[in-house]
């Protein structure tokens, strides 16, 4: 026998689908800006030191978006970058012999570090039980939506969280578990709203040294880097670039 289709109310949108949405959004804004008031103020470190973070994250970027740059102009970053990181030319301190990194237990810098990550995760964890527990006690039990695709048995104790209907399509979702989902789409929004990166995370970055404790020393880093610069198969993001439209459109 099979189980007829529900009948969602119209009102659910705009009682319950979209303020769960719109507080998750305010919620995610009003997070970033406490987290920023409540960041140390951060510590001033020698210009060798900013120099080797920043010359790090230029490799990096360059990276991310040589296909933007002209072959020219990449070729001469790449052999600049590669040949001055891989011989050292931007670290902060030289390289000695058989030098132990640092124990993240006694040095006082990794352990501040560790200190500001726990705090932060912490904090990450308590604000979203916080907004987890007022969705759930709003809204438990309501059936927002259907999703347009199948799906197996094993999302159905997920995707209707607080919903005490055995034979249920799977593919219906309630509230609860509209956070959930929603959670792991909204970083889009999030770097729309707030810029590409959350500004607090960029002041953690700028008090901490870019390998984390009982990571990879900077040198490694800067190695590793001019590596995967000399390796990059470099193709501009215009080339052929006429050919692949008439390719799409030529046969229309």
């Amino acid at each position: 026998m099979s189980v007829p289709d529900l009948i969602i109310d119209p009102s659910l949108r705009y009682w319950v689908l979209l303020p769960i949405s719109f507080a998750m959004v305010l919620f995610g804004v009003l997070r970033q800006y406490i987290s920023i008031l409540l960041q140390p103020t951060p510590k001033l470190q020698p210009v060798k030191k900013l120099r080797e973070i920043e010359y790090i994250k230029k490799a990096q970027l360059l990276k991310q978006h040589f296909w933007n740059v002209p072959k020219k102009d990449f070729e001469s970053r790449q052999t600049y970058l590669s040949e001055n990181l891989e011989n050292g030319s931007y670290l902060a301190e030289p390289v000695q012999e058989n030098q132990q990194p640092p124990n993240p237990l006694t040095d006082p810098g990794a352990s501040d570090a560790m200190l500001g990550m726990a705090k932060n995760s912490f904090g990450n964890f308590a604000a979203q039980t916080l907004m987890m527990g007022w969705v759930n006690f709003f809204f438990a039990g309501f059936v927002l939506m259907k999703l347009p695709f199948p799906l197996t048995l094993r999302f159905k104790q997920m995707l209707q969280s607080g919903v005490a209907t055995a034979d249920l399509d799977v593919r219906w979702v309630s509230s609860i578990s509209w956070y959930f989902i929603a959670i792991l789409g909204l970083n889009s929004v999030f770097n729309l709203l707030l810029g590409d990166g959350s500004v607090a995370n960029q002041m953690m970055q700028q008090q901490v040294a870019p390998s984390m404790p009982g990571g990879p020393t900077p040198d490694k880093i800067m190695n590793a880097e001019a590596n995967d610069l000399k390796i990059i198969p470099y193709k501009h993001v215009l080339e052929d670039v006429d050919a692949r439209v008439l390719k799409i459109y030529g046969s229309k």
